[in-house]
Order: C-alpha cells, then sequence, then structure tokens
C-alpha cells in the first residue's frame, strides 16, 4: 500500500511556495513590507498569536489559501478582516465611496480622518511594542485608501483634513521603513508627506517632516544635510509645538556631532532640554515622544559620536533609568548604543551583557536599526573577539 505523503508544517508550505516562485526570503519580505528575520521566523515554524496579520499578508503574496498557512475557520476570517476590513467595512457604512466601477459611489463621511487618525495612534503604539513588522502592512492598505480612494472624491474643506492626515500617515510609513532597513524607502514616504502638508498648508506639520527627513540623514551621516534640514524646521512659521523645535535641535546636534563640532552640538542639546523644560510625560501632542529622558539618550549618542564613550555611558543609563514601557523597541536600540559604549570604553563584559538584554528586545521587534547597532558593538569587540563570551555574542547576533 502507497504511504501517504508526510504532512506539511505551515512554515515548510510558505518556504516551499516561495522557492516555487523562484524568490528568496528577502525578496519575499521586500514584497510583504517586512524583514527577511521575519519570513525566516515564519518558516521556521515559530508564529505567535500577533502573526495572524503577518501570515495573512504572506500568503496573498505567495497566493496560497489561509488554511495552507496556518489560519483557518475565525482565525482566517479575523486576519483578513484586521488586513483588509476597514475598506469594505467604510463603504459599507457609506464613510468611503464605492471602489471605481462600481454601480454605486457614495459621499465621503467626514469621520473617516477621525476614523484614520485614531487608528494611526493605534499602529503607533504597536510598532513602539512591537517593532515596524507589526504595523507596515496595515499601513500600506490604508495609504492605498487615502490615494486612490478618499483624495481623488474629496474637495474643499473635507480634502485639506484628508490631506493633513495623509501626510500623518505617509510620514509614519517613512519611520517603519527607516527602521525595517530601507532608508531610501523612508525617505520616498517622507517626500510625499511633505508633498501632502503643503498641499494642506499646514506648517506644523511641514516642519515635524523636515525635521525627520533630518533624522534619516543621520542615519546615513551625511551631516550638512541634517544640519541644513533641522535648521529649516526651526525656521517654519506657525504654531509648532515645542517638542517638534527640541526634536529639530535634537536633530542639528546629531549633525554637529557628527563633523566632530562638540561646541555646537551640546549648545543644540542644550537648546532642546530647555525646550522640552524636564517634563516626562508623555503626550499625544506632535513631538511627544520628546522627553527628559529621549533627550537624554540623544545627547548620549551625540557624545558616542564624538568620541566620548565614558560621558556616553552616564547618559544612556540616566535616560534608561526613567524610559517609558511604552517605547519598548527604542529601549533595545539605546541599550545597543550603550552595549557600542561600554565596548567603546574597554569593558568587554558589560558590552556584552547589554548587547544580549538589547538582543531579546529584537527578537521581539524586528528592529533593522537595533541589530545594525548590535552589530557595530561585535566589530567594537574585535580586541576580545577570541573570548568565549564575544564569540557567543556573534553567534547570537548572526542567528535569525
Amino acid at each position: 500500500m502507497a504511504q501517504s505523503a508526510p504532512h506539511r508544517s505551515a512554515g515548510e508550505a510558505i518556504a516551499a511556495a516561495r522557492r516555487g516562485h523562484g524568490w528568496t526570503q528577502q525578496q519575499l519580505a521586500t514584497l510583504c513590507g517586512f524583514s527577511q528575520s521575519t519570513i525566516s521566523r515564519l518558516e521556521r515554524g515559530r508564529q505567535s498569536a500577533r502573526d495572524m496579520d503577518v501570515l495573512a499578508l504572506v500568503a496573498d503574496r505567495l497566493g496560497m489559501s489561509p488554511a495552507e498557512v496556518g489560519l483557518a475557520g475565525d482565525h482566517a476570517q479575523s486576519a483578513e478582516v484586521n488586513r483588509r476590513g476597514f475598506l469594505g467595512a467604510a463603504v459599507g457604512l457609506g464613510v468611503l465611496p464605492a471602489p471605481t466601477g462600481s454601480t454605486t459611489r457614495r459621499a465621503i463621511n467626514p469621520a473617516v480622518v477621525d476614523h484614520l487618525r485614531q487608528l494611526r495612534v493605534t499602529l503607533v503604539q504597536s510598532d513602539g511594542l512591537y517593532g515596524p513588522h507589526s504595523a507596515i502592512s496595515a499601513v500600506h492598505d490604508h495609504l492605498t485608501v487615502i490615494e486612490q480612494q478618499l483624495l481623488p472624491a474629496a474637495s474643499g474643506a473635507l480634502r485639506r483634513r484628508i490631506l493633513e492626515t495623509a501626510s500623518e500617515w505617509a510620514e509614519f510609513a517613512g519611520w517603519l521603513y527607516e527602521d525595517l532597513g530601507h532608508p531610501g524607502k523612508g525617505l520616498w514616504w517622507s517626500d510625499r508627506a511633505m508633498e501632502w502638508a503643503q498641499e494642506a498648508d499646514e506648517p506644523v506639520r511641514q516642519a515635524f517632516v523636515l525635521m525627520r527627513k533630518a533624522q534619516l540623514s543621520a542615519g546615513l551621516r551625511q551631516q550638512q544635510r541634517v544640519v541644513g534640514l533641522a535648521a529649516a524646521a526651526l525656521r517654519v512659521r506657525g504654531d509648532v509645538p515645542a517638542r517638534v523645535h527640541a526634536s529639530a535641535r535634537l536633530q542639528e546636534a546629531h549633525g554637529h556631532a557628527l563633523a566632530g563640532d562638540e561646541m555646537e552640538a551640546l549648545r543644540a542639546l542644550d537648546a532642546a532640554e530647555v525646550l522640552v523644560g524636564g517634563d516626562d510625560a508623555v503626550t499625544d501632542q506632535l513631538g511627544g515622544y520628546c522627553n527628559s529622558s529621549y533627550v537624554e539618550a540623544q545627547r548620549a549618542t551625540c557624545y558616542l559620536r564624538l568620541g566620548k564613550p565614558a560621558d556616553a555611558l552616564t547618559a544612556y543609563q540616566r535616560a534608561l533609568n526613567s524610559w517609558p514601557d511604552t517605547y519598548q523597541r527604542e529601549r533595545g536600540l539605546h541599550l545597543a548604543r550603550l552595549a557600542g559604549a561600554h565596548a567603546a570604553n574597554r569593558s568587554p563584559d558589560a558590552a556584552c551583557a547589554t548587547a544580549m538584554e538589547a538582543l531579546e528586545i529584537t527578537r521581539e521587534t524586528e528592529s533593522c536599526r537595533t541589530t545594525a547597532e548590535l552589530r557595530r558593538v561585535v566589530t567594537g569587540l574585535a580586541p576580545w573577539r577570541r573570548t568565549e563570551m564575544v564569540q557567543r555574542l556573534t553567534e547570537a547576533i548572526a542567528t535569525p
């Protein structure tokens, strides 16, 4: 009697379908807007409850049914609703116009703007806790709704409100792509955010986007561009919140630190600290993340860039002692940078222990920025590369 083929796990099915398309893990990850390590984790069967939406999108891109990736019944329906349900439900309620080609085209309900803003807040919180892969697919879906259905159908004051929220979503997409390790895509979405903010005649959002473009440029080590964009953000007229100005000052400081200008970097850092005013409360205001702990962490990074690891250690420790729980992904990033400061200060034991702590968070958030920092830590530990602790750290970072 012929034996039946062994049952394949969802991870094995995903890997087989990917290979059938002739794609690498990285190619599939890029197509889905995730990191390569996310696809690797799914193929190894390390799914968790929060991967429902991720699995649904992977199945969609591979042309697989929900059941083939382990989604069935209520779970499959829930995942699809989470990813696509906003569009269908909103059309049915008359919030969005019907898709092109439909026999009925309804007017846009102004409540859609409030809905989009509330949803974005939720996704920002999810990103802070779980990392960019938890939000990127939903952000893409909603930007498609905004660009292809809302903006073409809106006019007057309603169009301006939609342009404002479009700018918010595009800026968020830019942030997610930066953390996913795609700064070019991040800058592209930042440019879209600026375009929509300018059309809406919204100076506060323009200032924030200019600051974010400066931040992206700092990651690319483009020191003059960082300083220039930060200065442009500070020149924007209007009722720009103090924390947006503080964030711009911090980017200015990074630009000067990259150029090795300690005096100007410290002057900009001090100006940011005054603007924040020592308030550690997390607010819903634009730039609300920029509290005193955040300023201290940026000061530490500037010290590290200026070649002053001992000063960076003190500042990082002060920042992390009062770091908000809601910003878990950023905590991992600054722990990785703290590990780098320990390595630069010739403290390999502390560097390895701190890097391992950062790695635990990174395995949850899959932040490419943090992974890049951890690789720099390993490079900084080169004098101790033959020791057991450094070899263990190197292997841990290299394991997806």
